[in-house]
C-alpha cells in the first residue's frame, strides 16, 4: 500500500509504504481460538476411539500455526517512509519506529528500477548514491511498485 502526502508549507513530500495485511490482530487471535477449538474437538474424538497419539500432534500443529501466524503479523507491521525535501531524500525502515535510516543528496540520487528477466518474478526498485544502495518497496505488488517508480521519477526530476 502506497500513501502519499505533500506539505505545502515546507514543500516536503512523504511517501509511506506498507504491506497489505490480510488479517487484523484480533482476527488472527479469533482464527487461532477457532482452530484450537476444532483441533481439540477432533483430537478428543480420536482419543476416545483409542488413537490417543493424535492429541500431541494436534497440539504441535496448532503451535506451528500460531508461530507462522505471528511471523506473518510481524512482517505485515513493516513500513518504509520516504521523505523528499529540497536537498535530501531520506528513507526510514522499521516497524513501530525507524530502525534504519538512509539519507541521500537529492541532486545526485539515482532511481534504479530493474525488471526481472524471469517472467513472473518481481522487479527491484532502489535508490543509489556513491555505491550506497537501498531497496525500497520489496513487499509491494508489481503494480504498486511500478506506480511508485513513476512517482519517484517525477519527484526526483523536479527540482
Amino acid at each position: 500500500m502506497v500513501e502519499s502526502e505533500h506539505d505545502a508549507e515546507t514543500g516536503e513530500k512523504t511517501i509511506v509504504l506498507k504491506p497489505n495485511g490480510s488479517l487484523s490482530k484480533w482476527q488472527s487471535v479469533a482464527l487461532l481460538v477457532f482452530c484450537a477449538f476444532w483441533m481439540m474437538a477432533i483430537g478428543c474424538l480420536f482419543a476416545l476411539a483409542g488413537a490417543w497419539p493424535v492429541l500431541p500432534f494436534s497440539g504441535l500443529e496448532w503451535l506451528l500455526l500460531a508461530y507462522c501466524l505471528r511471523h506473518s503479523m510481524k512482517k505485515s507491521e513493516e513500513q518504509e517512509v520516504i521523505t523528499i525535501t529540497e536537498s535530501v531524500v531520506r528513507v526510514e525502515k522499521g516497524r513501530k519506529r525507524p530502525e534504519q535510516t538512509y539519507k541521500f543528496q537529492r541532486a545526485w540520487v539515482m532511481l534504479n528500477w530493474v525488471q526481472s528477466p524471469i517472467r513472473g518474478r518481481p522487479s527491484r526498485l532502489s535508490l543509489r548514491l556513491h555505491g550506497k544502495e537501498v531497496e525500497i518497496g520489496r513487499f509491494l505488488v508489481e503494480s504498486e511498485r511500478q506506480t511508485l517508480a513513476r512517482e519517484l521519477k517525477i519527484l526526483l526530476a523536479s527540482r
